[in-house]
Order: structure tokens, then sequence, then C-alpha cells
């Protein structure tokens, strides 16, 4: 029997294809990462549904990639092996939601924006928002990458709020990790190697997560800046104040502009931060007051937004709108993470080394965390400005990394940031590899992701 065949005998024939057009979808993500096509796709509905197919793999040492809503931006579920794809878009059902205890037990295929939709109910909330992919990503992905998002300023990001979760390995084993208790002592953090391997270690069938209360009290604002480094500037005394801010989302002056010419949203087109508060009524004046003095005194200007619009349905669109520009090119894109004292630092070395190599540059995200999305666009087919601009980001990535930060903030190595390893890690990548080999002795799972 052929490969399709055997599987469709181990599921169903409704949960196997071979389609080119299904085929397609699976050897791509969101990334500017070149296209690897699968030889099959499946859809598995039960955690025994993922056994079987991984068992299968297992047996015959063929790649299997697991895949979520293709929304990575890193190249991460692209099957660069080809072999099989496990599609986990179906396993989309909330199991069980126990209010009492602030947590939720779902599938993998749940899209962040519809677990929040079913929580509203219970007064409850997942908080870390993957920003301008929360109508698609799913929460398998987000964990498999450990996002964070819009509220992880306040809430922390997605491995913050992972308390267990049932897990196929690469043999085909199926572990229970994690507790539901809200803190433990017992044994080593299987679950926290879970959390951001990318599917390299085991595919997660099921997922237990913490939840927060929806605030009683919300104030949300929007402030400008004469130039990037001053908006950063309040950031980052914010940050070094406590002040107790849900999210504070930084959008650079060029950024602005793409939105506006995307959508008309007729925006200053000047550094602006987009601030949220939450607490009781009178915490919420109190906190949103501090946040306006201090980007007063670093000359920002409370702006209204146009329409009285919600400032993060307008943040939603800012991939899309900076994409919208030149439809022909291509994104290279940084993730980087750093103490969040060093964010006027890493913005100022970003636009001179973009301004040194003559590129346009746009900067914008959770600078709150100490996160900043730095995004060139080119033609691949213009060999000379696709080298330079990745000369750029490597450039601004080792900076980044010389201050003790990070290649990668929310978005995952995947295969976009595969050459910034060894660099940020060192000796420990070896211990990585060990790992890996105990979860996946064969290395079937997500093969040629994270390090070279």
């Amino acid at each position: 029997m052929s490969l399709p065949q055997d599987l469709a005998a181990l599921l169903s024939s409704e949960q196997v294809s071979t389609r080119s057009a299904d085929l397609e979808l699976a050897a791509h993500d969101e990334s500017a990462c070149p296209p690897t096509l699968p030889e099959v796709v499946v859809w598995p509905q039960t955690t025994e549904d993922v056994r079987l197919v991984v068992r299968y793999a297992y047996e015959r040492a063929l790649a299997l990639t697991a895949r979520g809503a293709g929304s990575s931006l890193e190249g991460n579920p692209i099957p660069v092996r080809g072999g099989i794809v496990v599609d986990l878009s179906r396993m989309d059902r909330v199991v069980s939601v126990r209010a009492e205890d602030l947590q939720v037990t779902t599938q993998p295929g749940t899209v962040y924006n519809d677990l929040n939709d079913q929580l509203k109910a219970y007064g409850l909330f997942f908080p870390p928002s993957p920003g301008g992919s929360s109508d698609v990503a799913t929460i398998g992905g987000m964990v498999a990458n450990n996002a964070s998002g819009i509220y992880s300023v306040k809430y922390g990001g997605t491995r913050d709020h992972v308390k267990a979760a049932t897990v196929v390995t690469g043999t085909g084993a199926v572990l229970e990790l994690g507790t539901r208790s809200r803190k433990t002592s017992s044994g080593y953090h299987l679950l926290g190697l879970l959390v951001g391997s990318e599917g390299t270690l085991g595919i997660a069938t099921e997922l237990t997560l913490s939840l927060v209360g929806l605030p009683q009290g919300r104030k949300q604002g929007a402030f400008t800046f004469p130039a990037e480094k001053a908006a950063v500037t309040a950031i980052a005394a914010m940050m070094r104040y406590g002040v107790d801010l849900a999210a504070v989302e930084f959008l650079d002056r060029r950024s602005i502009a793409a939105l506006n010419r995307f959508q008309d949203f007729g925006l200053t087109e000047q550094p602006s931060l987009f601030l949220e508060v939450h607490g009781s009524e009178s915490a919420v004046e109190e906190v949103f007051d501090t946040a306006q003095s201090v980007c007063e005194e670093r000359q920002g200007e409370r702006i209204l937004l146009p329409g009285g619009r919600n400032p993060w349905e307008i943040r939603h669109f800012t991939t899309r709108a900076i994409q919208a520009l030149n439809p022909h090119a291509k994104t290279i894109r940084t993730d980087m993470g750093f103490p969040i004292s060093r964010l006027p630092e890493v913005i100022d070395r970003s636009y001179a080394i973009a301004e040194h190599y003559g590129l346009v540059l746009h900067t914008f995200g959770h600078a709150g965390l100490g996160i900043l999305h730095a995004l060139l666009r080119e033609d691949p087919a213009d060999e000379q400005r696709w080298a330079t601009a990745n000369r750029a980001k490597d450039e601004m990535v080792a900076y980044v990394l010389s201050l003790g930060g990070t290649a990668s903030g929310e978005h995952g190595i995947g295969l976009g940031s595969q050459k910034y390893v060894a660099q940020e890690h060192g000796a420990a990548l070896e211990l990585m590899k060990g790992i890996k080999r105990v979860f996946d002795p064969k290395g079937i799972l997500n093969p040629g992701k994270i390090w070279p």
C-alpha cells in the first residue's frame, strides 16, 4: 500500500489528502522562507489519531510536521523534509471550562479569538493575545512558539499560562505533563520544555490553560511623539517606574503612515504609543494619569483616535499594511528581545544600520516587553538588495545579542533565525539537541528546525 492509503486505513479517507491545493497550503506559512511540499496531509481529530500517525511515522522514520493555522512568521511549520503534515486545525473543541479554578482545557486547533469568545460568558479570558493574528492563530501554535502579545506586559506570555498538556512524543508515546495545581515542585519541568519547542519534541493534543478575570474597568489611549527615540524612552520609563499597564504598543511613523494608506485610519503620522490599563474604575484612572504624565514629560501628546476607534483594531493590521506598500516584495523581519532599559539604544542602532545600507525600516511591537519587530521589505529577485537587507538584519540581531538579548522574543526560531542560535546559546545548544533525542530519538518531528 502507498503512504496515503496506509494513513487512510489508520484514520479515514476524509482525514487524508494528497490534493495539490492541500499540499500547497501546507507547504508555507506567512514568512518569506521558501515553501516545501509534503507528501501527504492528515487531519487528526483525537489524541489516538495523532498517536497512530506518529507511531506509523516512527516505525518508518518518516518526517512529520505539525501545523496549526500557518500564521507563523519564521517558517516554523514548513515541512522542509517533506513527509507527513499533521494539520491540527480540526481539533478545535473546548473540552471543559472550570471557571472556579480559572482554567480551561482545549484542543490545539482552537483559534485564540474563538476561545475568548466562549470564555466571555464566564467573565474570563486567556490573555496573551497574538496581536495581528488573533483571528487565525491557534492555541497549539501559540504554545509551540511560546507566543506573547498585547496583554503580556501585565499577564505574561503563553508559557506563563500553560498548566498541563496531553502530548504525543516522537515515538508515539502519550504523556500527561504538568498539573492543574497552581504551583508544583515535583520533578523536572517537562511541560516548560514543550512550550516553545516548535513541535520538535512532541505534539500537544489537549492543553490546560490558566485564565484571568475580565477587568472591571479599562481605559485606552494613544500618544504621539516627535521622534521614535522619545516614544520608546517613555516606555522604558513607565516600565522602570512600575506603571501597571495592561498593554503598551509602539508603532514608528512609517508604520502609522502604512496603516493610513491601508485603511485610511486618519492617524497622525508620528511615532505613537497605544496604551491600555486594567483594574478597578478608580485604579484605572490613577494608573492612566501616571502613564500620561510620563509620556508628556518625554514630549508625548495624547490624541483621540479618529472615530473613537479601539487602538487594537488598528494595531491588528500593522503587518498587513506594511506588506501592502509593495505587494511584490517579501519581508525580512526581526523579532528581537532585550532588556527593557536598552530599548532606546536598540531603536537608534536599528535605524542607523538601515540608513547605512540605504534600506527603509519599519519598527513596531510589544515594546513594554522589550520586544521589537524591525521589518525590511525587498524583492528577492533583486539578489543584491535581498542580500543587503539580510546583512542589515544580521547586524541588528548581533547588536541585541551583545546586550544580553535574544534573536526571538515571540515568533520562535523556525528557519528564519536558525543562523543566530549557536551565537545566542553557545554550548547549551548541545544540551538542547540531547533533549530532542530523548523525546524524538529518530528525529522525525519537525526536522530541520531551530538549529541547522
